[in-house]
């Protein structure tokens, strides 16, 4: 192994890391190495050309790109031996009296409205064999699919994110559901966090649909099912969270809900991804999850139902 890397960030983000890393992986021609939160390991495990690596047992390498600042990753960039140590990051702000000791190289370059995936392909170093594309994640073993979930066919609503402000109200996605099964007959199964404010959210939201519309699977699925169940998906509706990164890493037709969150940061308009948020300016702070109508949703949803298989 020539190359690691070290990330410490959410789930979603670290997710947007694989274009940078698959990047690095062309020009070495071998893995390369991840070093990221504990329990992110089932994703890094699908990143083509990735390998999970624990900082106490990281080997040598020729090059080091840290892609974050922070506490753990100046440990892990610490304790790693390296040729040469990069420190890549938004702007000197988060540059640190120590950092000119620990990094050979410190570059800063702000992300202005780039989408974050691209942002992190565009100031990793050198050249690649082929132009941008959005983060790719291989299959996952069919062991990862929970039984319940084992269908050919099927709808996933994923209503909850790590932050409740990005969640949109029970009873606006008990209507979509009302919705989707006047014109669908797709099986919908909903999933969500395991915390305890996700699972009353998915519970209200299963309680309040008619019998047998919904499979409530909220806050009872690990990483490693989530990331089966989105695989085999027909489409995913979703809020800003990692389960739309995963959804765009699997090409699956998928509706995003943005409240106050930059959707040019995190979101990539692509044929099977797309958008909703409250008027026509993604970049507008005022804009809020409730300003989000039934409408705009199922106006966005309808013409990626008539192409879900």
């Amino acid at each position: 192994m020539k190359t690691l890397a070290v990330y410490h960030k959410q789930l979603g983000d670290t997710l947007l890391l694989q274009p940078a890393l698959a990047k690095l992986a062309c020009q070495d021609g071998e893995d390369v190495g991840l070093i990221t939160r504990p329990g992110f390991e089932p994703v890094v495990e699908l990143m083509p050309g990735v390998r999970p690596v624990t900082w106490r047992s990281a080997p040598r390498v020729e090059r080091l790109f840290a892609y974050d600042s922070g506490d753990r990753s100046t440990m892990a960039t610490t304790w790693v031996s390296a040729r040469r140590k990069h420190l890549l990051i938004f702007s000197d702000f988060y540059v640190r009296f120590f950092h000119p000791w620990l990094f050979h190289d410190i570059s800063f370059r702000d992300q202005m409205q780039d989408y974050r995936g691209r942002y992190f392909w565009e100031i990793t170093p050198g050249d690649s064999d082929h132009g941008f594309e959005p983060p790719q994640l291989c299959q996952p073993p069919s062991t990862w699919i929970p039984q319940a979930a084992q269908q050919q066919a099927f709808i996933v609503i994923h209503p909850t994110s790590a932050w409740k402000r990005k969640c949109w109200a029970a009873e606006r996605w008990i209507e979509i559901v009302a919705k989707i099964r006047k014109v669908s007959n797709f099986p919908i199964v909903l999933t969500g966090g395991g915390s305890e404010w996700e699972r009353v959210l998915c519970d209200e939201i299963a309680a309040s649909c008619r019998d047998g519309d919904v499979m409530n699977l909220g806050g009872r699925t690990s990483l490693r099912e989530i990331i089966g169940i989105i695989s085999k998906s027909s489409m995913v509706l979703t809020v800003d969270g990692f389960v739309s990164h995963l959804a765009q890493a699997y090409r699956r037709p998928c509706v995003t809900l943005f409240g106050a969150t930059n959707a040019n940061h995190w979101h990539i308009e692509t044929e099977h991804s797309k958008a909703v948020f409250e008027g026509e300016n993604p970049l507008s702070k005022t804009k809020t999850m409730e300003g989000i109508t039934i409408e705009d949703v199922w106006a966005v949803t309808v013409p990626m139902l008539d192409g879900a298989t």
